[in-house]
């Protein structure tokens, strides 16, 4: 069987390398090598997670070279040369780089009946699309617009290549300038600009405005790469719950030693996690379907939201969407959306929540009867069947489900509160502890996140004031 390997040369990209490696991942590299020029936003530790569940094999740069280019060259050589007797194929790209075929199912399939050595790729310029701020959705689903295929920028390519048939020498970008772009079979999707403030955040460019008005295209709509994000959503879900399952074990750590430099990142003292400050009661919830006479059910066989009637007993292939909402004497309720029959290992799929978790968190604004992600803060829609929740018996099975969060939130929405629930759950639930992140005030989010830089997720991080 054909194997492959893309290679990546990476520096401070937390909030997206997880999305690049499932992305490659879903595509058919058998293996992702990926060299650190020493992160300092936590990109090491999110690659050290996903290298559990995938053939990731993470280096870090030579630090005996002075300058990025030298590092990254160097890189690139060896990860060449020591791919000769292993890889039939492979590929240099950058973090902004995301390869996808028009057609081909796999880098295998699509590799089948190469007649060359090397395979040039163009690039596809994709612009903002209007976005302003960070998402934590996929590039691939964020960014849907791009320059028109006459850009010049267009005539850059990347090149699949057999390894055993190179010279010393690494693969030109600019080999092709003298030739129209192609997108017929694959192409190179560049995604440069990203959002507006994460492009001037980088300062990558003497002449900022400049470079993002050449990057910024977006000319053309493209929806083709997303047949590739059923996938990299599964994908990225193991890494999310990896992530937040060394957060847990690092949170205990804190609790067990007192660390006062991490509880001084966190604004925390020792005297706030020795005795809870919190007088509010045990939370109670109101659990119910979504539906009536029919209810909302994932169809466990295409992963999708479908209105079933209540007499149709098919739960082999239907499991009951549950939601379980706080009570609350304010007009927005915290709840939590899950299926009545645990997903070992999966994430339940709802449409606009970027959280990819067994249990979504949600916020319900109660008078206006709008569900909000506390992710995105936008707006959600379900298709509720007969716009009815249906309250159902809170019962023993139910509360169980929820037990870890209700340990994590017992003392409310707030960083203390959720170290010290951290002490008293026994063992790591990355589901609960994802969701009671997204209920966190921003702020307290922000400082847990600056303090365990690369294990808490960008898609549990709740929105900024201003967005929610």
């Amino acid at each position: 069987m054909s194997k492959s390997a893309a290679i990546l040369f990476v520096h401070n990209e937390v909030d997206t390398i997880g999305w690049w490696l499932a992305h490659h991942a879903t595509i058919g590299f058998s293996t992702l090598i990926v060299c650190d020029d020493h992160s300092t936003d936590g990109t090491r530790a999110a690659l050290s997670n996903a290298a559990t569940l995938y053939d990731i094999r993470v280096q870090s740069a030579d630090t005996t070279l002075p300058t990025r280019l030298e590092r990254q060259t160097r890189f690139h050589k060896n990860a060449l040369a020591q791919g000769r007797d292993e890889f039939d194929w492979m590929m240099i790209l950058a973090a902004d780089e995301y390869l996808h075929f028009e057609t081909a199912r796999s880098v295998a399939e699509f590799t089948a009946g190469a007649t060359e050595a090397t395979m040039a790729i163009n690039w596809c310029l994709f612009g903002s699309s209007g976005r302003m701020t960070p998402s934590a959705f996929s590039p691939v689903e964020t960014f849907t617009r791009h320059g028109l295929l006459s850009l010049p920028d267009h005539r850059v390519v990347r090149h699949l290549v057999q390894p055993r048939h190179l010279d010393n020498s690494l693969p030109d970008p600019f080999s092709a300038l003298d030739r129209n772009a192609v997108w017929d079979e694959a192409r190179i999707l560049h995604f440069a600009a990203s959002d507006r403030e994460s492009f001037f955040k980088r300062d990558s460019s003497a002449t900022p405005e400049q470079a993002w008005q050449n990057f910024d295209r977006n000319d053309a709509e493209y929806g083709g790469a997303s047949r590739w994000l059923p996938e990299s959503r599964r994908i990225a879900s193991f890494m999310t719950q990896a992530s937040l399952t060394d957060l847990y074990w690092r949170l205990k750590a804190v609790m067990t030693h007192a660390d006062k430099p991490i509880l001084q990142k966190l604004g925390l003292t020792p005297a706030q996690l020795s005795v809870s400050l919190s007088s509010r009661l045990q939370p109670q919830f109101r659990f119910c379907t979504l539906g009536e006479s029919q209810r909302l059910m994932l169809d466990m066989q295409s992963g999708s939201l479908v209105p079933i009637g209540t007499t149709d007993t098919n739960f082999g292939r239907y499991n009951p969407l549950v939601m379980a909402l706080e009570v609350s004497d304010t007009d927005i309720w915290n709840a939590c959306l899950f299926v009545e029959n645990p997903l070992p290992g999966r994430y339940l799929p709802l449409a606009g929540s970027p959280t990819l978790l067994p249990m979504v968190p949600l916020r319900i604004r109660i008078a206006e009867n709008t569900v909000l992600s506390p992710v995105s803060g936008d707006e959600i829609h379900i298709a509720i069947p007969d716009h009815a929740l249906t309250e159902i018996d809170s019962t023993v099975s139910l509360y169980s489900r929820m037990t870890p969060f209700m340990v994590l939130t017992a003392e409310g929405h707030n960083l203390a509160g959720l170290l010290r629930g951290i002490d008293r759950l026994p063992a790591p639930d990355a589901s609960a502890l994802g969701c009671a992140i997204a209920m966190l005030p921003f702020e307290e989010a922000e400082r847990l996140s600056d303090a365990f830089p690369g294990v808490v997720p960008r898609n549990v991080r709740p929105a900024r004031p201003s967005q929610s």
